[in-house]
């Protein structure tokens, strides 16, 4: 695991409230929101770690303190889990092209891309957890779809002639599912409509987490009314900034 300083530079923000209760002052609430910005645009971070195979990809995770975010590459790309990425094509279909869609990030040029893939195949799950296992109160982050995935539901086009792709109805959906544990015990979910027939999300929305609670990790899951013999037709990815948590 690695922390991202060569080519990203941190933007980590910490937000502090003071409450005070009975004229006594309480101790500050530290607030954590994972934000980065990249050096360069239309750049994707990849790992560098080839030691460590995790399926047909190396893994090798990253760390913006002090979140921990699961991240694999291979000789094509980027993998599973999560990358950073400052790429801003909202036209090309197909998995080259896996931008969010809004061009940039909540708050700067950059913004972080999920495959929520391979965990239905074995392969590495979309996590994210702190540093030294602590445990964090869940608050919200910001979602919006990957230019790949939107450009199938929408125009029925991957890229390759949409083979095994369904035309897209008012009765589809393309749905995350985001899971807090605390250890070893699930402390909610929260579903979030990327698709819902023919509203399909565009721009960063807004995701209230607090009913996950307390949680030393967090999972993200896709899934979709479109799949195959091969499992779901949708693409895996959608993209994510501006998580926040509090001690």
């Amino acid at each position: 695991m690695k922390k991202i300083y060569s080519i990203a530079l941190v933007a980590l923000t910490m937000g502090f409230v003071f409450v005070s209760c009975d004229n006594e002052k309480e101790e500050p609430i530290k607030s954590y929101t994972l934000s980065v910005s990249l050096e360069k645009s239309d750049s994707v971070y990849l790992g560098t770690d080839t030691a460590n195979i995790s399926g047909y990809y190396f893994r090798d995770d990253f760390s913006v303190d002090p979140f921990v975010l699961t991240h694999s590459f291979g000789k094509w790309g980027f993998g599973e889990g999560f990358t950073i990425s400052s790429c801003a094509d909202n036209t090309t279909p197909g998995y080259t092209n896996l931008s969010a869609v809004t061009r940039k990030g909540v708050k700067s040029n950059a913004y972080f891309i999920a495959n929520t893939g391979g965990a239905a195949y074995g392969g590495l799950l979309a996590e994210i957890s702190f540093k030294d296992g602590k445990a964090y109160n869940a608050k919200e982050c910001y979602v919006t779809n990957s230019t790949y995935a939107y450009l199938v539901i929408k125009n029925h086009d991957d890229g390759m002639g949409s083979h095994g792709i369904k035309q897209w109805t008012q009765s589809d959906s393309f749905t995350l599912t985001i899971t807090g544990y605390n250890d070893r015990t699930k402390t909610g979910t929260v579903d979030f409509k990327l698709a819902d027939g023919m509203k399909i999300v565009d721009n960063w929305e807004h995701v209230d987490l607090s009913t996950l609670g307390k949680v030393t990790r967090i999972t993200f899951v896709l899934s979709s009314t479109d799949n195959g013999d091969w499992g779901m037709n949708t693409p895996s990815y959608f993209c994510l900034d501006q998580l926040t948590v509090t001690e």
